[in-house]
């Protein structure tokens, strides 16, 4: 069986726990380890002696690059690992939102297969390199950390960016209150991200509803001005069963194509008491049933192991264990809504 490593860099920070995740769940399905990249950009002499052609390998082997943006590529190939004797190099940049002028297409020489976490860039990508690359989305693991649990006793629960309106949660737990709801606040940080991971996943399925809302209605300074996207919050709340509240990222290919009716709560406009309200009349009407169907449409839609496949697939790699798991997946989905 070929060995697929995975590279990223160490020392991720908190809001990268979902990417660690993905990079130990594919490390352990293909049959790999995880090896590190550097997490300082190199300066031009380094960086040119980044550029030099990567040696076909030999070995049965392969690399799997998690890219946090596309300017990671020059810290790519200042790794070992990218010159380790390799049958193959694969790299997935996850915020392909960012199109970045300093990078250019021959950077990416010695990636035999460029993966995108958005359609929307396809074209852009394919132009810059001049070859095909393969879209795939945002995902989790639903099947390992993901849960239909019924008692969900916080009826809202608020984690990550917010616009300014939402960012008290204070004032937003005292609303919550004065209309009947329990609101619950971003659970503690853990430094090290698979624990961080594992408890934002149970504090997600302990909550009916998660607010969530567009970039586009932040101030956050790192997110993109003019794309919409969702992220992990999205894809994580959904394989714990929880629907999503907020004014949502409707033009992203993935909220349009991938999510399902009863996944979000849709706001008009942000106004925190106007919101609550909606928030509060959805609570009303929920059913257990509702965190079981998100659930098992996440298993079906957006667990990582659909993405992994693709991937194994365009590289011609037999996956034993991938498979074993798929095929519990399409157990346990098998004759539900789609």
């Amino acid at each position: 069986m070929t060995r697929i490593d995975v590279a990223i860099p160490p020392g991720a920070a908190a809001g990268w726990a979902p990417i660690v995740g993905l990079a130990n769940l594919a490390a352990r399905l293909f049959g790999g380890q995880i090896v590190h990249y550097p997490t300082e950009y190199p300066g031009k002499l380094k960086k040119a002696w980044g550029l030099r052609p990567r040696p076909r390998g030999r070995q049965d082997a392969g690399l799997l690059a998690l890219l946090y943006g596309p300017s990671d590529i020059a810290k790519l190939r200042q790794a070992a690992a990218f010159r380790d004797d390799y049958r193959f190099v694969v790299g997935w940049i996850i915020d392909s939102f960012w199109e970045d002028a300093n990078v250019r297409g021959f950077e990416f020489g010695g990636i035999d297969l460029l993966c995108l976490i958005r359609e929307e860039e396809r074209d852009y990508y394919s132009r810059l390199t001049g070859r095909d690359v393969m879209a795939l989305n945002w995902g989790a693991d639903v099947l390992g950390l993901g849960t239909d649990n019924p008692d969900r006793p916080v009826d809202l629960l608020r984690v990550g960016r917010q616009p300014e309106a939402w960012n008290d949660d204070a004032s937003s737990s005292e609303i919550a209150r004065e209309m009947g709801l329990s609101f619950a606040g971003r659970p503690p940080q853990h430094p090290d991200p698979m624990q961080n991971l594992r408890g934002i996943m149970d504090a997600y399925g302990r909550a009916k509803y998660l607010v969530a809302h567009s970039n586009l209605t932040s101030v956050d300074p790192n997110t993109h001005k003019t794309k919409e996207y969702i992220t992990a919050r999205w894809t994580d709340a959904l394989a714990s069963g929880c629907s999503i509240a907020g004014v949502q990222p409707v033009r992203d290919s993935s909220y349009r194509n991938i999510l399902w009716p009863g996944a979000t709560l849709e706001f008009d406009r942000i106004d925190l008491r106007h919101n609550m309200q909606a928030v509060a009349e959805a609570v009303t009407a929920w059913t257990s049933e509702q965190a079981r169907h998100n659930h098992r449409m996440a298993l079906q839609r957006l667990d990582w192991r659909h993405s992994l496949k693709r991937i194994a697939q365009a590289m011609s790699v037999a996956t034993p264990a991938l498979d074993e798991e798929l095929a519990h997946i399409d157990r346990l989905t098998r004759g539900a809504d789609i």
